[in-house]
């Protein structure tokens, strides 16, 4: 399975706090990976949902680190809010409809994670998220 607890783990731990953004304001296939991360960062699900493309994997994820949240205690969760910071994104193979994004934490216990795009009505959403 491609999808693994590193994967959840990467997205708990060090995911972006950046201010979300607007479904409108997001232009880029990397600012909708940014938005994405900011969402799940934030434990703010129903937002993250926005940036996806509805399909079982990507349904799933979200369960997941829904229940994963729950086992974090609250006076922790904090300190998932700024550990997206330093993380490099490196923007592959972008097309008109299609992208692939790979975040790169400056951690040394994270890997990467490569996120593909496809344009749907105008809008870049994750198609799916791939733990390396």
């Amino acid at each position: 399975m491609k999808y693994s607890i590193a994967f959840l783990i990467f997205l708990a731990v060090f995911t972006s706090c950046e201010s979300h953004k607007s479904k409108k304001e997001i232009a880029t296939p990397k600012e909708t990976v940014t938005a994405y991360l900011a969402a799940t960062n934030h434990f703010d699900f129903k937002a993250a949902k926005e940036f996806v493309i509805l399909n079982k994997e990507n349904l799933m994820n979200l369960e997941t680190l829904k229940k994963m949240e729950k086992s974090i205690p609250d006076d922790q969760k904090a300190r998932f809010l700024d550990k997206e910071k330093d993380a490099q994104y490196f923007e592959k193979e972008i097309t008109d409809s299609t992208a692939r994004i790979v975040v790169s934490p400056n951690q040394d216990i994270a890997m990467p994670i490569e996120f593909n795009l496809k344009k749907v009505d105008k809008k870049w959403l994750i198609e799916s998220v791939i733990s390396h």
